[in-house]
């Protein structure tokens, strides 16, 4: 198949973290809190729009100064600015998707070169987070933001590959042309796509999608 599009999520895949949302509850000593809404919204008790707002009801006041520093200290996973490189030199479209924060995922864009991003929005006011967030990516719920990107390039689903490595993108693995599993958190998520790739290197995509 020919790839002209190429969208990827953020958190472990575009870097070496953990999600950003568990990575703020770490740094703001919420992780109690935040495994408590993570559970209740598993058990089907409350929605993810819930959960998003609890847990950003969480940061209520805290300095953006203190997210911006956690996102400049994020790294890149090994490859990923080669990669995203040498997709573009070969005229394939890229994007981000991710159910994370813009004020991550936008990070990672500029750094990249990538020029589309769709993630949440971490709403703050003043230098300060106001305890909201705007959901634009729900959890597990990829397919439809996968359409609008490329409604956006005009490259239909056939022609566009996916990287992930959570459950939340095993949705967006059953529509595209070309899933892959990139160092995929565990076997459910490897046996979702049609490709699994272990290595701790972005590069290893390449001779899948060129």
């Amino acid at each position: 198949m020919v790839v002209k599009l190429v969208v990827f999520d953020v958190d472990g895949t575009l870097t070496s973290h953990s999600s950003i949302w568990w990575r703020l509850h770490e740094h703001f000593n919420t992780e109690k809190e935040g495994k408590n809404f993570f559970d209740q919204y598993f058990s089907g008790q409350i929605s993810y729009n819930d959960w998003a707002d609890f847990d950003a009801g969480l940061w209520k006041g805290q300095p953006l100064d203190e997210v911006v520093k956690l996102v400049e200290a994020t790294e890149l996973v090994p490859g990923a600015a080669e990669t995203v490189t040498s997709l573009r030199e070969h005229g394939i479209n890229v994007a981000i998707l991710s159910g994370g924060l813009d004020v991550l995922a936008e990070n990672i864009a500029r750094r990249l070169g990538i020029e589309y991003v769709l993630t949440n929005r971490l709403i703050h006011k003043n230098g300060l987070l106001t305890g909201e967030v705007e959901v634009r990516v729900g959890w597990g719920e990829k397919v439809q933001e996968l359409k609008h990107i490329c409604n956006h390039f005009k490259v239909p689903l056939s022609e566009t590959a996916f990287v992930g490595d959570g459950r939340n993108d095993i949705s967006a693995f059953g529509v595209v042309g070309l899933s892959i599993a990139f160092r995929p958190e565990d076997e459910e998520v490897a046996d979702s796509a049609m490709l699994t790739i272990k290595e701790n290197d972005l590069r290893s995509i390449l001779p899948h999608v060129i």
